[in-house]
């Protein structure tokens, strides 16, 4: 099954990099790209009234310095849902990307719930490397909770 990710960033050229770096890691990765907060939050919000947690993201990379709703608002909503059907998007993984590298910047993304921070810019093959990890780190954790769901279930439904 692909693995879908979605990338928040208002600049072109890093969407075209990403883009690029994540089909070196694996082809069957949907990259997806949203230019602000705002575009994403209500992205999610119209998957979530379809109930079908299918459709989510495996991964969230979020820039902090955006236009409209900034990066940190957006982790706010997603880590800290206020509507009762947003409650599933505090499980989908957040990485933040940003040029702000003050030790109160950090330490606050991940009180807010961030899962990793990653400053940029950095070199493309560091950029390539860390992002390797991040993804091999916690895609194959949302496959293993995935599988550990279905195993819970098949058991619950021959009790």
């Amino acid at each position: 099954m692909d693995t879908e990710l979605f990338i928040v960033d208002d600049n072109p050229d890093l969407h075209f990099l990403l883009y690029n770096i994540f089909k070196q890691f694996d082809k069957s990765y949907r990259v997806k790209f949203f230019e602000d907060g705002r575009s994403l939050y209500r992205h999610l919000d119209a998957l979530s009234q379809r109930h079908d947690n299918h459709l989510f993201p495996g991964l969230i990379i979020l820039d902090l310095n955006m236009p409209g709703m900034s990066g940190m608002q957006l982790l706010t909503l997603l880590k800290q849902p206020s509507k009762p059907e947003h409650v599933h998007l505090k499980d989908i993984p957040v990485v933040v990307m940003s040029s702000d590298h003050s030790e109160e910047k950090i330490i606050n993304c991940y009180k807010r719930g961030a899962d990793a921070y990653v400053i940029k810019p950095i070199d493309h093959e560091l950029m390539k490397s860390t992002l390797h990890s991040v993804c091999k780190f916690f895609l194959r954790t949302v496959d293993r909770n995935s599988q550990l769901s279905i195993s819970h279930s098949d058991v619950t439904s021959r009790e």
